[in-house]
């Protein structure tokens, strides 16, 4: 209430609106508005969306200010873009901070959320009201990435096809805003809800063979890498622990030890966080590998291992790439080949996975090296002990080691 005085006389004038909570059915509380037309009339209590008082008031206040406060026949349902303003910016989304307290959630997660909203549901659904949302429009919509109109860096049009697999991510983001309006009481059911995502289209990987690798990791390894020691041994520990690029640039002189490497975080653009999975892990290295890891570590102050800078900071994972794809030109894999074949970094997860398994290393210790998370990993390998991993520096002796020396020695 406001009190203001007139010729002596004191009155009080009704606020514009005011704001309550109410609990849904799921069990969620939403705060809903009550306000009062030119006239005094009273409305119902209306859907905010809101889950905190202080968004509650700020939405009832841009209504007030548009004029659509007091909806004239029915409660004003947002458009998309109304609706989703804000909900992935990671300091003031009230979705982020109501899940934060539930999950984990990274910056990463969220703005690559926010990126797909912006540049591929915005230009299709940002007008339209949640409720006049359709099933049918949305299938349309999923099915036209494979012929998707996009503007280029030049602003001109030119067709884009996405895979499916990229496809499907968007849609579950829409999916799950669009049933956030459903908890919150805008609309009444997702119309997401009845359209199947599209078929997986992830072609099947081609790994790097035990003799690219031999190729790539000659004893005079600067006819491949030129005089760049850090993209060779980058690409060389990738090779044979499997480890991500985030966790390669991310490792420390620190975490180096006698027998294996603690991983326990990653550097990517949002700094030095904690690894994908939150969980550290120690990896056995040969010493083949090991020596040459540590050498490196004490050029750079025992920093950061794989640097241009004294160990201050790590190089780009860019530069990784490059470098890697120059060495594959150099051994004979040409570009077409390289894009053919998908070969990336990440390839060195594939192949080191699969060249364990088809050394008959127990899958349990499998996945504590490369740190693939699975229900029914065992708790055996949780705490450390290099004298069990004997096999898996085995494997590298033999990847890495000359050809002669390679096929004297068995691997267990």
């Amino acid at each position: 209430m406001i009190a203001i005085s007139v010729k002596g006389v004191c009155m009080r004038m009704k606020e514009a609106f005011s704001v309550f909570p109410r609990k849904l059915r799921s069990g969620k509380i939403v705060f809903y508005y009550q306000c009062y037309d030119i006239n005094g009339k009273r409305s119902s209590g209306l859907s905010t969306g809101q889950i905190t008082k202080t968004a509650a008031r700020a939405y009832c206040m841009r209504l007030y200010r548009e004029g659509i406060l007091f909806p004239s026949t029915k409660l004003h349902i947002p458009t998309f873009e109304e609706y989703a303003r804000n909900w992935w910016d990671w300091d003031t989304s009230e979705y982020l901070k109501n899940q934060k307290g539930r999950k984990d959630i990274t910056k990463s997660y969220a703005d690559n959320c926010a990126k797909m909203v912006k540049n591929q549901i915005l230009p299709y659904f940002g007008k339209t009201p949640l409720d006049k949302i359709t099933s049918g429009d949305i299938n349309k919509w999923l099915l036209g990435f494979k012929e998707r109109t996009v503007v280029n860096s030049e602003g001109k049009k030119e067709i884009k096809s996405y895979k499916n697999t990229y496809a499907n991510t968007v849609f579950g983001t829409f999916w799950l805003m669009l049933n956030e309006a459903v908890n919150r009481g805008i609309i009444s059911k997702n119309p997401a809800a009845s359209v199947k995502k599209l078929k997986n289209d992830c072609r099947a990987i081609e790994i790097i063979t035990p003799a690219e690798v031999r190729l790539l990791f000659p004893q005079n390894w600067k006819t491949v890498w030129d005089d760049d020691k850090v993209s060779y041994l980058g690409n060389k520990l990738a090779a044979c622990t499997g480890m991500r690029a985030g966790e390669i640039l991310g490792l420390r002189g620190e975490y180096i030890f006698d027998e294996y490497i603690h991983v326990c975080a990653q550097y990517d653009e949002y700094g030095y966080r904690p690894t994908k999975t939150k969980e550290n892990r120690n990896i056995p290295v040969a010493p083949v590998v090991l020596n040459e890891i540590r050498r490196l570590a004490l050029e750079n102050n025992n920093g950061y291992v794989f640097s241009l800078d004294g160990g201050k900071t790590p190089v780009t994972r860019k530069l990784l790439y490059k470098k890697f794809h120059r060495a594959l030109n150099r051994i004979g894999v040409d570009s077409k080949e390289i894009q053919r074949r998908g070969l990336t970094i990440h390839s060195w997860r594939h192949f080191f996975n699969t060249t364990l398994q088809m050394a008959n290393v127990a899958l349990s210790k499998v996945q504590s090296v490369t740190g693939h998370k699975s229900e029914r990993m065992t708790e055996r390998y949780t705490h450390f002990d290099a004298k069990e991993f004997t096999e898996v520096r085995g494997v590298q002796e033999a990847l890495l080691l000359p050809e002669k020396t390679s096929k004297r020695k068995k691997v267990s």
